[in-house]
């Protein structure tokens, strides 16, 4: 009978230990995982589907670039060549090119062209000197340049 009261408190207490740290893992993992509360999201009638889905966070956003415009200005720089040219609405855009189009600088300086754009990698860094970080961009990869009529 003494064996069998031994054995039965050395279970209760072995199950005692196993379930006090189990309480005191389970008490830490709820704390990283979710440490703070989070809004919810409730759709009415005038929100759609789609703005309620999550979005592909990585890719950049784009802005819409010119396509026709005029050259005011071109400045070759460390990582690309910078472009002014201003649209058809009168709104300047500051933009990259390549630095092949830089070079023909005297050929498109107030001049209305048509862009058009490559994705290319340039470096990432803050000085000229290579870093080993890079970065795609969009970027003048040729301009033709339009006549006075179109």
């Amino acid at each position: 009978m003494k064996k069998l009261i031994s054995i039965t408190a050395l279970i209760i207490f072995s199950l005692g230990i196993v379930s006090c740290e189990n309480s005191q893992t389970n008490t830490s993992k709820e704390t990283q995982i979710n440490p703070t509360p989070s809004a919810k999201i409730e759709p009415t009638k005038e929100t759609s589907i789609t703005t309620l889905l999550p979005t592909d966070t990585s890719q950049k956003p784009t802005t819409k670039q010119p396509e026709i415009g005029t050259i005011k200005e071109m400045v070759n720089g460390d990582i690309m060549c910078y472009v002014t040219l201003v649209d058809e609405k009168g709104i300047e855009h500051n933009v990259g090119a390549l630095f092949e189009i830089c070079a023909e600088q005297a050929t498109f300086l107030n001049k209305k062209v048509r862009a058009f754009y490559e994705i290319h990698s340039v470096n990432d860094c803050e000085s000229a000197e290579p870093c080993g970080k890079s970065r795609e961009e969009s970027l003048i990869a040729k301009l033709e340049i339009l006549s006075e009529k179109s």
